[in-house]
């Protein structure tokens, strides 16, 4: 029989017991809350209730963690339906913190692994509540088995709608917050806006090695094909050092680089295990076939084909973290970097022209987006993008096309 958490905001004070219960119940591993107290209204807005969410892993019965987690370090107990991460197993990519979208999961940085909820299993054995239900004074936290057909419960301002299922169950509040009373609705809409934005999963500063492996695989799987279509010639040495070199560097912003041979052992579900396994070949092949059988084409064009698959992949990893409209496309998809650089290092304008009108119209839809947010601070760096990344390159190819 499988369990779930159930919370009346009604009753919850935001005292913070059941945070203080959780830690005492897990200070052996926790480092960092792993149950939350979110406010809604603290500024005490006119016209809108003030209530809190206590929140922590809700153990998602289609978990995204453990889906896309490639070293295989999470399972899922049918019996109680607890997720459970393996610390042992974890080389802390942190890709499950990219793609759960109620931000459960906590990177350690002094351990190098993630940590999150455990569900209490050692008190369920025992037929006891976790720690943070049974120390709530006002019975605002609930535990529960699961019964199915249960009606889903209404789901708070601010808590993100997905099919990941999550085992939590919220009471209705005695008093909504308004959507149509005179004055409301926009503070209301604007308070669902700002708790419905998390941190960001990825910045440019903790995460340039993955930038430059993106860059790197575009250029690389790019200019390999167009080498079969009589484009510049691919150099086999400094071409291998410079893919060995991303992926290593890639490696480093694992919190356990020694545990990066097991970034292939969920290929399964998870599109990291995927690309890496795919990147590799890609390089394997390519290598082989300029080293030892350079007149192999069909080894050469498997290779080329294994070179875009890789960029389908990393596109598939962004996916999680990079939900942007429309059809959760990016302008930066290094998908279509790659065509469009294929158009021209292999001398293919129809496929520079509809590559680069899609990221281009993509690139402003998403900046469209941002206005109607409020969210676009800096035009300026959209200019020096549209120049340098569309309209030179075109300014140049009549004149230069080798430039």
């Amino acid at each position: 029989m499988s369990f779930a958490f159930t919370f009346t905001p009604d009753r919850c004070t935001g005292c913070g017991a059941c945070v203080v219960a959780c830690w005492m119940e897990n200070r052996a591993e926790q480092t960092r809350p792993w149950r939350e107290i979110h406010v809604f209204n603290p500024g005490r807005v006119p016209g809108l209730p003030l209530f809190q969410l206590s929140l922590a892993c809700h153990h998602c019965e289609a978990p995204a963690c453990l889906d896309n987690c490639p070293a295989d370090a999470y399972t899922q107990d049918l019996a109680t339906g607890a997720v459970t991460i393996h610390a042992d197993r974890c080389m802390g990519c942190r890709y499950c913190t990219w793609a759960c979208p109620h931000d459960a999961p906590k990177f350690n940085a002094a351990a190098g692994t993630i940590e999150k909820c455990t569900f209490c299993p050692a008190r369920i054995e025992q037929g006891l509540e976790p720690a943070c239900v049974a120390r709530c004074p006002v019975d605002a936290l609930g535990f529960e088995a699961k019964t199915d057909g249960r009606p889903p419960s209404s789901l708070p301002p601010g808590f993100p709608d997905s099919a990941l299922r999550p085992s939590i169950r919220f009471v209705p509040r005695r008093n909504p917050l308004p959507g149509k009373a005179p004055g409301t609705a926009r503070w209301a809409h604007l308070l669902e806006e700002m708790l419905g934005v998390p941190e960001p999963k990825i910045s440019l500063q903790g995460e340039w090695g993955l930038l430059l492996f993106t860059t790197t695989m575009a250029v690389s799987a790019s200019w390999f094909s167009a080498a079969l279509m009589g484009g510049p010639v691919v150099r086999p040495l400094p071409f291998l050092a410079a893919g060995i070199l991303v992926m290593a560097l890639s490696i480093l912003h694992l919190g356990r680089p020694e545990r990066a041979w097991r970034a292939i052992l969920h290929l399964r579900t998870s599109w990291l295990s995927r690309e890496i396994l795919v990147t590799g070949l890609f390089l394997a092949l390519a290598g082989i076939q300029m080293l030892f059988l350079p007149k192999a084409r069909t080894l050469a064009w498997l290779a080329g084909a294994m070179g875009f698959l890789g960029l389908l992949a990393i596109d598939r990893i962004y996916r999680v973290a990079l939900k942007v409209k429309p059809w959760n496309l990016h302008s930066g998809s290094a998908l279509l970097t790659g065509f469009y650089l294929l158009g021209f290092l292999g001398g293919l304008p129809w496929l520079i022209y509809g590559a680069g009108a899609l990221k281009l119209a993509l690139y402003l839809l998403r900046k469209g987006h941002f206005i109607r947010q409020g969210r676009y601070s800096r035009p300026w760096l959209s200019g020096f993008r549209l120049v340098l990344g569309f309209l030179g390159p075109l300014l140049l190819l009549p004149w230069n096309p080798g430039l």
